[in-house]
């Protein structure tokens, strides 16, 4: 698809001013880089108000309200010591910023599509790639429609390039939206790129990426920019600055979240990544920073919050260059919103760690983890790469993939929680996936949000480089393909997983080549469809949520059953009367789907209940009900 116009657009570089704010909540406390962790906090009245109120604005979900929720998280800010910046323009300055231009697609880009659906987004074998990712429109009337970019490095002088791609196909052709560059002589830092989409039920969509680069001082700094889309409209920020910051600290592996899953109209956008600092006593601290954007939906000047001066958890050792790994994911639980990051590589790698914090950017609320044993049944394997996946929802499912090694190999296991990240409970863990003699990856992971479903890829290393796609529903593995690849598989930018919203087949991640160069699409791999359990027997009774919700007109409900029983899926509105029927009747064991059209219906909230009687009785037998939003 060719772009009508061919304009440049220069986005004045932004910069974050900030004020040197201390890390507090109504305590008396000197305020250190190293926190403690146990720390307890308690909340002055005012504090409980400033939240209640927040809160209540949050709930509601109109955009009218974002500048009220600006002003009382500021209030709130002064009183418990965190800090929050305005990013503001600093051409006055005479700073240079990034670029970001509007190009004609380049020649042979996104046309060469082979017979196992491998597509080639970006080929040059002279420049190396730094960072891949990509993302998928969930919401309106353009869902579906695929977002790209690759970050590279044409040569060692000429400054790092991003290209962001497009697909309305499902991934089966790409096209070129924009391209640009980050500051002349910082270099991004290889596989440290991350990209959220935030979107309002109809209009506009944002694109928000963060990459990790060296400044020329050799200090280690997170970058940002935002894309509007389809507008062509964004702005490029050069570094985003937690409060004390100076050159002796260091802010990598930026990963990125969002509550957009349930607050369409003011999502927040959470930045979590890895820190450490010089301690008094010459040894490194090694921490977590964490931030949240509160109005991701504004190009010239969002607001972003920072929480100081650490997350969680820290490590206070003498080992220098340790490299610590940091995730981050929202979710939903009953009406309370929470964010949880993991946090491993410290000086006991055989445990991952984990902390959980509201999203008003107060301290960890509850935590797992710090000062406990999260090894799982091999507790002495060393871990590394946790990753962390939430569908948003209020299902409970958290899970964290990680790398572990086994017998002389690394090869990638998850742990996965049903009670919202709380790994101090019982909780399931995969078996080993990969090849026990060859190399495996880090493995990425995405989930679907308000679904239940998350996929994952890793590459095992061998004669023949292939990717591996795991598709995975709450403790279950549905699916898992040994090669998606056509081209040799980089081990370095490893491949991302994404979706698609193509019947019978949900399957596509992108990835690097071998060096790593190029950039190519991989899809139709006739992976499980979005949100199906698979062929195994279920264990015991489950309804999913409906995919998608919100939607219009139609939208899939998935269903299991461990054994044949008569089985009744209703329809009701909010005054409880029947709106359909969907299912009634003996009904096999097994895993099942249901597409409900409510053309004909208003928009609203409607629920769905699942009845579930054995065939020999009349008692009754299982029984859930979900919310779901048709909004027309």
């Amino acid at each position: 698809m060719g772009l009508p116009v061919y304009k440049v657009v220069l986005f004045a570089l932004l910069v974050l001013l900030y004020t040197a704010l201390s890390f507090g909540q109504n305590t008396s406390d000197s305020r250190k880089e190293s926190k403690l962790p146990g720390r307890k906090y308690e909340k002055s009245p005012l504090q409980q108000s400033y939240e209640t109120e927040l809160n209540r604005l949050k709930y509601e979900d109109r955009s009218e309200n974002i500048p009220k929720m600006i002003e009382i998280n500021s209030k709130l800010e002064s009183l418990t010591g965190t800090g929050r910046t305005d990013l503001t323009e600093i051409g006055s300055r005479g700073e240079k910023g990034g670029i970001i231009s509007l190009r004609p697609p380049f020649t042979g880009e996104g046309a060469l599509t082979d017979d196992i659906q491998n597509t080639r987004i970006y080929t040059n074998s002279n420049r190396t790639v730094k960072g891949i990712a990509s993302s998928i429109e969930q919401r309106g009337s353009t869902a579906g429609k695929m977002w790209s970019i690759v970050l590279y490095e044409a040569d060692p002088v000429s400054p790092d390039t991003f290209v962001v791609y497009y697909s309305i196909n499902g991934g089966g052709s790409w096209s070129q939206y924009v391209s640009g560059n980050i500051r002349p002589g910082d270099k991004v830092m290889p596989d440290d790129l991350d990209m959220e989409l935030v979107e309002n039920n109809t209009g506009q969509k944002y694109l928000w990426v963060a990459f990790g680069f060296r400044q020329a001082n050799g200090s280690k700094s997170i970058g940002a920019f935002i894309l509007q889309v389809p507008a062509l409209n964004g702005a490029f920020y050069n570094m985003l600055e937690w409060p004390a910051r100076d050159s002796t600290k260091n802010y990598y592996n930026v990963r990125l979240s969002s509550d957009n899953a349930k607050y369409a109209a003011t999502p927040y956008v959470f930045i979590a990544c890895s820190f450490d600092s010089l301690a008094g006593n010459g040894n490194r601290i090694n921490s977590q920073k964490f931030a949240r954007i509160l109005s991701p939906y504004s190009v010239s000047n969002p607001a972003i919050s920072y929480m100081a001066p650490s997350f969680y958890w820290y490590d206070n050792s003498s080992a220098a260059n340790r490299i610590t790994y940091t995730d981050a994911a929202y979710f939903s639980n009953s009406g309370t919103d929470s964010v949880i990051l993991s946090f491993c590589g410290v000086t006991d790698s055989s445990k991952l760690y984990f902390a959980k914090c509201d999203i008003n950017g107060n301290p960890p609320v509850t935590s797992t983890g710090a000062g406990a044993s999260i090894g799982g049944s091999e507790p002495n394997a060393l871990k590394q790469w946790a990753k962390l996946s939430s569908n948003g929802n209020d299902n409970g499912n958290i899970v964290c993939v990680f790398r572990q090694y086994v017998a002389g190999n690394w090869m990638v296991k998850w742990f996965s929680s049903a009670s919202y990240g709380n790994f101090s409970a019982p909780f399931n863990e995969s078996s080993l996936f990969g090849s026990s003699t060859n190399m495996n990856s880090r493995p990425e992971i995405v989930g679907i949000r308000n679904g239940s479903t998350h996929y994952i890829t890793f590459v095992t290393s061998s004669a023949e480089d292939s990717i591996r796609f795991i598709t995975m529903n709450h403790a279950a593995v549905l699916n898992s393909v040994s090669k998606m690849n056509y081209y040799s598989v980089s081990d370095i930018v490893v491949p991302k997983p994404v979706f698609r919203f193509t019947a019978g087949d949900s399957c596509i991640c992108v990835y690097s080549e071998e060096g790593p160069v190029n950039f190519i699409s991989a899809s139709g791999c006739s992976g499980a469809p979005i949100g199906i359990l698979g062929n195994q027997h279920p264990v015991g009774f489950v309804l999913n949520q409906n995919y998608p919700n919100p939607f219009n007109p139609s939208t899939t409900i998935t269903f299991s059953i461990p054994q044949q029983g008569n089985v009744k899926l209703t329809v009701f509105d909010v005054s409880g009367k029947e709106a359909a029927v969907l299912a009634d009747g003996v009904t096999v064991a097994g895993n099942h789907e249901v597409t409900f059209d409510a053309g004909g219906l208003a928009s609203g909230v409607y629920f769905y209940k699942l009845e579930v009687r054995n065939e020999r009785s009349s008692a009754a037998g299982y029984s859930e009900i979900k919310k779901m939003v048709l909004l027309k």
